[in-house]
């Protein structure tokens, strides 16, 4: 049975399927893998962010050049694209998803909210958007004195969204709410430890071909490194943003550029989080997880064990 598909009058092919979260949780390699599938077209860009402006109270552009991104997709039937940052846009976001892509269906990934800040950490420090000596206590103080003042949601302090990133309860029911079984949570865990298995449930999901999933290639992406020259991280970092189309039609090029860089320019991995500070983070979600717990076990899922 063909998925409901969206061609908005002159606009073109919009997405049918949408990883919108989180943040941290794999959502690069499960749109790659889901990528591999015949019947899934992915866009030319993963994360679109055509969005992203609900998330902040303003206006979407004109959705001419949302399809643009799917000019390549035919005859598949699904059309899809991942932009995490979509979770965190609650009911705006995902009302407007809704109504502007009709029968869409959506995938988000969770992972332990402590794991998720400290992975956020890395990411924010790799990316040279705070400084290499910050530690992560000092990046936790920072955060939570944001978070009190309720200024943690703005666009400007987006690096520094690693503790509110994982407050999951404060949006899961506009997504529940909003896409009833067009939702499909999974965890991060279980798509780092068995990704065929978590893959093969999501193609029957979509009414799709499992049996394609078998010659699947299940590398990891987007996985943060630290560096060692500041510069040579700054020239790398615009080189992937302004080549990504590019290099979304040769992932194998990329990868043997990446592990060169690595050889060139990668630090030594940072020193896991301590325990006083997954003490700080376990007490500052617990609320959280209980109650995003009752969310999930209204649409049959429990929480992981290990958060």
């Amino acid at each position: 049975m063909r998925a409901d598909t969206h061609d908005s009058g002159t606009a073109g092919r919009l997405p049918n399927l949408v990883v919108a979260g989180v943040s941290k949780a794999g959502t690069t390699s499960l749109f790659n893998y889901l990528g591999q599938h015949p019947d899934i077209c992915v866009s030319d860009v993963k994360e679109l962010r055509y969005f992203t402006p609900l998330r902040y109270g303003d206006p979407l552009p004109p959705v001419e050049t949302y399809a643009d991104h799917f000019r390549g997709c035919t005859g598949q039937e699904y059309a899809a694209e991942a932009t995490p940052g979509y979770f965190y846009g609650g009911q705006a976001l995902a009302s407007g998803l809704a109504g502007t892509c009709p029968g869409c269906r959506v995938v988000v990934s969770l992972r332990s909210p402590a794991e998720r800040c400290w992975s956020w950490f890395g990411f924010v420090k790799s990316r040279l958007r705070i400084p290499k000596e910050m530690s992560f206590e000092e990046y936790l103080d920072l955060c939570e004195e944001l978070h009190a003042t309720g200024l943690d949601g703005l666009l400007s302090n987006q690096p520094f969204w690693g503790l509110k990133g994982g407050c999951y309860a404060d949006w899961m029911d506009a997504w529940t709410g909003t896409f009833g079984d067009r939702l499909r949570v999974i965890f991060f865990d279980d798509l780092v430890r068995e990704p065929r298995q978590v893959v093969t449930a999501m193609c029957d999901w979509l009414g799709l071909d499992t049996t394609a999933v078998q010659a699947f290639t299940f590398d990891v992406d987007n996985k943060t490194t630290l560096y060692r020259s500041a510069g040579l991280q700054h020239v790398a970092v615009l080189a992937n943003r302004h080549s990504e189309r590019f290099f979304r039609r040769h992932m194998r090029l990329k990868r043997l550029l990446r592990a060169g860089y690595y050889v060139a320019n990668r630090a030594p991995s940072q020193v896991g989080m301590s325990a006083s500070a997954r003490a700080r983070l376990n007490a500052f979600y617990e609320p959280y997880n209980e109650r995003l717990a009752r969310q999930l076990a209204e649409v049959g899922l429990h929480l992981p064990s290990s958060w």
